[in-house]
């Protein structure tokens, strides 16, 4: 049986990355991928959306070009102590081997987006944190700001009872000095003096 052959999207689809990314990766290590063209499209096996996974794990560890594709030309298993597999017994009927790969490449694909979904989640936090003391920070500056207002307006209560108090006294000093004593003269005699 012919192993099924997948294009772009089909990889994209598969490792979880947008297909420009694929694109990317296939263009900077294009000696790592075999594939066939038809027309316009290319055609790759399947382990190519194996590689590409890799590509992509190794990628996000800060390794140089040369490095990653060394890595995978070397083929070491990166997969973290995994002990031998359990004897299987062989009774039921085999899968055909596509449908082996495709299971073990939707397995290494749901790896990738747990690892991918618990940095995301990390990010996340860090970032609600953040603003949470943002948060926290401008709320002090607001306090801070509401504090100078009142005192600032305490003090233009205060200058305004000292403005009219100088009107009034401005008032009583620019009035004619005739109107001034007849008006103390009147206040004296309904005194009584």
């Amino acid at each position: 049986m012919k192993e099924k052959e997948l294009k772009i999207g089909d990889i994209a689809h598969l490792t979880g990355l947008s297909e420009q990314d694929v694109r990317t990766l296939i263009q900077t290590y294009d000696n790592l991928f075999t594939y066939r063209t038809i027309g316009r499209a290319r055609l790759f096996p399947q382990k190519a959306a194996k590689i590409v996974g890799e590509l992509a794990e190794l990628s996000g560890r800060g390794l140089t070009p040369d490095e990653i594709a060394e890595e995978i030309r070397s083929g070491r298993d990166r997969a973290p102590g995994e002990g031998p597999a359990e004897k299987i017994d062989r009774t039921a009927v085999s899968l055909p081997p596509e449908v082996v790969i495709e299971l073990g490449m939707i397995r290494d694909t749901l790896a990738r987006q747990e690892r991918r979904i618990v940095r995301l989640t990390g990010e996340l936090e860090q970032e609600r944190e953040l603003r949470v003391e943002e948060t926290l920070r401008l709320q002090k500056i607001v306090d801070g700001l509401q504090e100078r207002i009142a005192a600032q307006q305490e003090q233009l209560v205060l200058v305004a009872k000292w403005v009219d108090y100088f009107d009034h006294q401005m008032d009583e000093v620019t009035r004619p000095v005739l109107e001034r004593l007849r008006g103390t003269g009147t206040r004296k005699d309904r005194s009584g003096r």
